[in-house]
C-alpha cells in the first residue's frame, strides 16, 4: 500500500495531525492561564473512564469535559482483566485512580458497533494477531451467554456488547480496592453503553438488570 503524500512528500496523515497541533497551538494560546493551571496544580479528575480504544468514540465529546476532567483507560474492547489477569495496565490505572487521584466513580462505557467484540465470530490468525487473540479472549463470557439465552440472530450482537460491560463490572469486583470501596460506599461503578448512531448514552441499573437512557437515570 502506498501512503498518500502531498507536493511536499509529506504523509498526508501526518499533516493533518500537524495542522492540528497548529490549531491546539492557537488555542492554548488563547487560554493560556488555563493550561498553565493544569501543568502546574496536580490532576483532579472527577471519573475514571474505561472506554473502548474506537476512534470513534470520544470520552471527552460524549460527557463534554474539559482536559483534566477524566482519568482515561482505552484498549480494546473496553476490557477489565480480572485481578488475577496476567494483565497489569488496567489494574495499575484503577489502582492510581482511586488510591492517588481520589476518583470515587468508575465508569465502564460500550459502545454500538464494537469491533472487539465482533472479532471473536472470525478465527484470528494466531501468527500475525496472537496479542489481537488473545485480548478478545476477555469477551467471551459475553458471547457465551448470549448464546445460550437463543436470542434472534439481530439482537446478538447489542445484546453481546452489553452483557460484557456487565462482565466489566464484575470483573471490576475483584479488585479488592474497588471491591472494598463499593462496600463501604466510597466508590461507585457505573455500566454505559454509546449508541453511536444516535448519539445517546445507557445505562445499566444492577438492581432491575435492565438498560435505560442515562439521563432517566438521574432524574429518577
Amino acid at each position: 500500500m502506498t501512503t498518500a503524500k502531498d507536493a511536499q512528500g509529506i504523509d498526508l496523515d501526518i499533516k493533518d495531525a500537524m495542522e492540528g497541533y497548529e490549531r491546539f497551538r492557537l488555542e492554548f494560546e488563547r487560554d493560556k492561564s488555563f493550561y498553565k493551571s493544569l501543568a502546574t496544580k496536580k490532576q483532579k479528575p472527577r471519573l475514571l473512564w474505561i472506554g473502548c480504544s474506537d476512534s470513534r468514540v470520544v470520552p471527552s465529546q460524549i460527557t463534554q469535559a474539559d482536559p483534566g476532567e477524566l482519568f482515561e483507560v482505552r484498549n480494546i474492547a473496553n476490557c477489565v482483566p480480572p485481578a488475577w489477569a496476567d494483565d497489569e495496565a488496567v489494574g495499575a490505572a484503577i489502582e492510581y485512580a482511586l488510591v492517588h487521584l481520589g476518583i470515587d466513580d468508575i465508569v465502564v462505557c460500550g459502545h454500538t458497533g464494537c469491533g472487539g467484540i465482533q472479532a471473536l465470530a472470525e478465527p484470528i490468525p494466531p501468527d500475525a494477531e496472537a496479542h489481537l487473540g488473545r485480548w478478545v479472549e476477555y469477551t467471551r463470557p459475553a458471547h457465551r451467554l448470549v448464546a445460550a439465552a437463543g436470542l434472534p440472530e439481530a439482537e446478538r450482537g447489542p445484546a453481546t456488547i452489553r452483557a460484557h460491560v456487565q462482565f466489566q463490572l464484575d470483573n471490576l469486583m475483584t479488585y479488592e480496592i474497588v471491591a472494598r470501596g463499593v462496600a463501604e460506599g466510597r466508590v461507585g461503578i457505573h455500566g454505559w453503553l454509546y449508541d453511536m448512531e444516535h448519539g445517546e448514552l445507557q445505562a445499566y441499573d444492577p438492581k432491575t438488570g435492565s438498560w435505560r437512557g442515562l439521563l432517566e437515570t438521574a432524574s429518577a
